[in-house]
């Protein structure tokens, strides 16, 4: 990766300088750490079962469906109730995930206490 030499906030008068990266490599993938959760939120059509546009401009993130996709190495999910590939009911607001692939969902990472309920 080229860097590029920068001088300090003022001016270079301390002669400090420090190395700005150029290129910056894109995302591929994303792995929870520690006791996060990887979701994959459905759409409002998805929840609702229709295939009508549904304005999604709920930002309170009140409720949400969800599948899990990956689970942190410092969670049992044992203890939850949960496991990779479940359908589960959120409640709470998440870390948005980079757009790493086509896929349309949004990603996000939660706490496990977020996750109400395992819907069948």
């Amino acid at each position: 990766m080229a860097k590029k030499e920068e001088k300090c906030c003022d001016g270079g008068a301390c002669n400090n300088t420090f190395k700005a990266p150029t290129d910056v490599p894109t995302v591929k993938s994303c792995k929870p750490c520690g006791s996060q959760v990887l979701l994959e939120l459905l759409t409002v059509q998805e929840m609702m079962g229709t295939k009508l546009f549904l304005q999604n401009d709920n930002t309170n993130h009140a409720e949400y469906h969800a599948y899990v996709l990956a689970i942190g190495p410092a969670l049992d999910p044992r203890l939850y109730g949960f496991a990779v590939g479940d359908r589960v009911l959120l409640s709470g607001n998440g870390t948005p995930v980079p757009k790493f692939d086509d896929c349309e969902r949004e990603r996000i990472l939660m706490e496990p206490y977020c996750i109400k309920a395992v819907l069948s």
